[in-house]
């Protein structure tokens, strides 16, 4: 089946210039493994563990046509780790990432349709999560409109398991039955830019049970995302900033009140066309009630990795809420090397206890990234990074570990990696 799936496309792609310009259709491709040396990225080893080394790698093949009525994208994707099917297997791996049709409707306004990679401002809500191996893609219909500097889109995605002929429950937890959003974005004066976003998701509601069995099959609860960010970025000033401001309101899957918080700004200095500076500040809001509110700020559907430490410590914030103070330079070596460094400060809002009763304090650690990337040429780049965290016992007691008499301390974490990008053009 995969290679009648990917012979049909080739076909294709051989069959659609016979009818338009050469310039309407592109294949490109997308090879990019990655080896990975886990010492603790994402919580302390034990010191009577070792640590892991795996590669892992991501392969798309993706054709795109375009013209002045009509657009569309399909892209297979392949994500393994190396070793994971034997040699000789035929399992078939490959599955669909993106298969949209975009239509021109009228002047500056079109509509899409199908699995879509949707990424708004810095990633922070909505992403196509590029450091992932799968990525991020949603079932949905966008309505895209465009004039001068302002632009507005309308997103709405229903979910079922298959298809139905009544309506059932849908089971799975972590994705939304329904979601509808707008976003709004427009320059206010040069350098300036302001948008803003309203986020409705219908989330199943799984309180509704009698006897092991769900009656409320078609009860959703909405959990509302709003709010906004302030960009300054002027081709004339050294000074970038980026503010964020996110609230939650509406109930959870377990009709809990959702009251949480999302607050950032990041400052950027650029002292040259060699080293840049930044300073900034994450705010997630936590949860210290038994009210029944939940204060804490969930996350969307952003990218985890480009946000409070590329280890990933607080990739799922602790219900005490997440303090992450950072400061960062940019190096530009030359037209292909440039090397990153950012240091992270790490605090709760609230103190807390784990699952087990252990208390900790608000003071979560500390961490230190250094990435470098080199452009080898125009279709393959190389990224490498070394990162490690600063872990103390409000961390350890955090990510639910106690030292004992076997296991006596923690490895001090580590993680690295190395990753290469390739990207062709076969047409």
């Amino acid at each position: 089946m995969k290679k009648e799936i990917i012979k049909a496309i080739l076909l294709a792609a051989i069959a659609i210039p016979q009818f338009t310009t050469a310039q309407n259709v592109v294949i490109d491709g997308e090879i990019r493994p990655r080896v990975e040396y886990r010492d603790g990225l994402s919580k302390p080893l034990p010191e009577t563990t070792d640590p892991g080394v795996s590669a892992i790698q991501r392969t798309r093949l993706g054709m795109t046509f375009t013209s002045g009525l009509l657009n569309t994208q399909i892209t297979l994707q392949d994500s393994r780790t190396f070793g994971q099917n034997p040699n000789a297997s035929s399992d078939a791996t490959v599955g669909i990432f993106e298969a949209w049709a975009e239509m021109l409707l009228m002047p500056g306004g079109s509509f899409k349709i199908g699995r879509q990679a949707i990424k708004y401002d810095d990633n922070r809500l909505f992403s196509a999560s590029a450091w992932s191996n799968t990525g991020t893609s949603h079932d949905m219909a966008l309505f895209k409109y465009c004039v001068n500097d302002f632009q507005g889109h309308i997103g709405v995605a229903y979910n079922n398991n298959n298809i139905i002929s009544s309506e059932t429950y849908y089971t799975p937890k972590s994705n939304y039955r329904y979601m509808g959003y707008i976003w709004l974005t427009k320059d206010l004066v040069k350098g300036l830019n302001l948008s803003l976003i309203g986020v409705d998701e219908g989330v199943q509601d799984t309180t509704g049970t009698k006897a092991g069995v769900n009656y409320m099959k078609t009860k959703m609860n909405h959990a509302y995302t709003y709010g906004g960010n302030l960009k300054y970025s002027d081709e004339n000033s050294p000074i970038g900033v980026f503010a964020t401001a996110y609230f939650q309101s509406g109930k959870s899957a377990t009709k809990s009140t959702l009251a949480g918080k999302l607050l950032a700004i990041k400052v950027d200095y650029k002292f040259s066309n060699i080293i840049v500076a930044n300073v900034g500040t994450d705010y997630l809001s936590g949860d210290n009630t038994t009210d029944g509110t939940q204060s804490n700020f969930k996350k969307l559907y952003g990218t985890d990795h480009s946000f409070n430490g590329a280890m990933e410590y607080w990739k799922t914030p602790l219900n005490q809420g997440l303090l992450d103070y950072y400061a960062g330079v940019t190096g530009k070596i030359n037209k292909a090397l440039s090397i990153d460094g950012t240091f992270h400060l790490f605090n709760s809002e609230f103190s807390g206890k784990n699952s087990k009763g252990i208390a900790f304090g608000k003071d979560l650690g500390s961490e230190l990234d250094i990435i470098v990337n080199y452009k080898l040429n125009s279709w393959t780049n190389i990224q490498g990074g070394w990162c490690t965290y600063f872990s103390n016992n409000n961390t350890l007691a955090a990510k639910s570990i106690t030292t004992s008499a076997t296991i006596p301390a923690v490895r001090t974490p580590q993680w690295a990696y190395i990753m290469f990008t390739i990207k062709p053009k076969f047409l």
